[in-house]
């Protein structure tokens, strides 16, 4: 029956939502700052935290965050099961991390979601130094800290799940992510640029997965973006879905996209 805090930390913006939890949620008061100067990294988001902190009146009480994809990197472990110790997993996660990104990996933070017994786990990154920051923000004024969802992770969390075969596509300005599954377990996940004409690049890539995979053409589809004309074309069709929150009372889709994924986490 208590207040929180949750905040959706993008390139270019901090959303923030103040909700009372009780039978069901409840938003009593919601605000965004958009950040000035965008160059891609999280340094001069965080530095506007503490205004969204005092704006948010998020003194003393629990905190949820919501973590752009463009801070996050993500990779499949095969068969993490094999692994005989906890140091092993964690070894098999930082080996799938440091394949493609090299050296750099010794300063991320790393996190292996639960597999299928036998099958592949997915695997998120983020800069060390970010979650410190982040923490070092929320402790000045005796706020906890929750968790820290990847936006990946959140958007699956309101999707259909692994049941069969799948391709979860998660849409956010400049970035997309695509994350497929076969037989309950995950087989892919890539992350690009992504321009204005989002819908394009989304079909061709998700034609490729189909293919390299061997992924049937009635394999579903689930699309978490922001409502547009564009979003309502792609959907057009068989096996396809959108992805979406379960709007709370106080907070409305018509409001339009900017707490689309603050709402996923609640």
């Amino acid at each position: 029956m208590g207040l929180s805090i949750t905040l959706a930390i993008y390139p270019d913006r901090i959303v923030w939502l103040r909700t009372r939890r009780g039978f069901k949620v409840q938003v009593q008061d919601k605000g965004l700052l958009e950040i000035g100067a965008v160059d891609g990294t999280w340094q001069p988001v965080l530095e506007q935290l503490p205004d969204v902190l005092k704006q948010a009146g998020a003194s003393g009480l629990p905190v949820r965050v919501l973590m752009s994809n463009h801070f996050m990197r993500y990779a499949i472990v095969p068969n993490p099961d094999a692994a005989i110790s906890r140091e092993e997993r964690d070894s098999l996660c930082r080996h799938a991390f440091e394949r493609v990104h090299g050296a750099v990996v010794s300063g991320w933070e790393l996190r292996l979601s639960l597999a299928a017994i036998g099958g592949s786990a997915l695997a998120s990154a983020m800069d060390r130094e970010l979650l410190q920051i982040l923490r070092l923000h929320l402790q000045a004024i005796n706020a906890r800290l929750l968790s820290v969802q990847p936006y990946l992770m959140a958007a699956y969390n309101h999707s259909t799940g692994l049941e069969d075969d799948g391709i979860l596509a998660l849409v956010e300005p400049q970035r997309l992510c695509l994350l497929a599954w076969r037989a309950g377990s995950w087989v892919a996940v890539q992350q690009q640029h992504l321009g204005a004409d989002w819908s394009a690049l989304l079909q061709s890539q998700v034609a490729r997965l189909r293919m390299q995979f061997e992924l049937t053409a009635d394999t579903s589809l689930q699309v978490c973006a922001l409502e547009s004309a564009s979003t309502a074309g792609l959907l057009v069709g068989p096996h396809r879905t959108l992805v979406q929150p379960a709007w709370p009372a106080g907070l409305q889709a018509s409001l339009g996209h900017d707490y689309f994924g603050a709402a996923l986490v609640l």
